[in-house]
């Protein structure tokens, strides 16, 4: 400095409880403030970006993108068009079209002739005359013992009465009689 210019430095005046001994200015309390301003825009960024996920989720919900097959995993993943629906059923389309459903041709009517007629009527007849076994009042084994009894009481040999028994047993077992076969 010249000796006719005057000394024009202006001193900051800092309130005494923001210096420390030595004078230097304590950020403390601002750079508090300043780092929950930061955290508070951190979480303001994650809760842009969760937002934004949500909306992409929700788009292609709502364009019927199965997001569990592999082929919509990968579409979810690469997709950087426009959320709209339709544009984005317009690329699920290209990666997985839908298949077109198979209509099945109705079976030709059968036509039928007199001798199916018949036969039918012959095959219903047979069944009509054949009771089965089960439909009898008497079990296999009161006939057998009956057959027994009537037998020896005319004099056959106690073996042959009781042969003629197992055979009226096992003859309805034969014919699958459930009142003789046993689980």
């Amino acid at each position: 400095m010249t000796t006719g210019e005057t000394n024009l430095v202006t001193h900051r005046i800092v309130p005494p409880t923001m210096c420390d001994s030595k004078g230097v200015i304590v950020m403390a309390d601002e750079t508090g403030g300043i780092k929950e301003l930061r955290d508070a825009a951190d979480r303001g960024k994650e809760a842009i970006a969760e937002r934004d996920q949500l909306k992409r989720e929700i788009a292609f919900m709502k364009a019927g993108v199965d997001t569990d097959s592999k082929a919509g995993q990968l579409l979810f993943k690469a997709y950087d068009g426009e959320l709209d629906t339709e544009s984005i059923k317009a690329e699920w389309q290209e990666l997985a079209p839908t298949p077109v459903p198979v209509v099945e041709p109705e079976p030709a009517q059968e036509t039928v002739t007199e001798a199916d007629t018949q036969v039918a009527e012959q095959r219903q007849a047979l069944a009509e005359d054949n009771v089965p076994v089960e439909a009898t009042t008497q079990s296999p084994y009161d006939k057998g013992f009956q057959e027994f009894k009537e037998m020896y009481d005319a004099g056959s040999p106690k073996e042959d009465s009781a042969a003629r028994f197992v055979h009226t047993v096992l003859e309805a077992a034969s014919q699958n009689d459930e009142r003789v076969l046993s689980d």
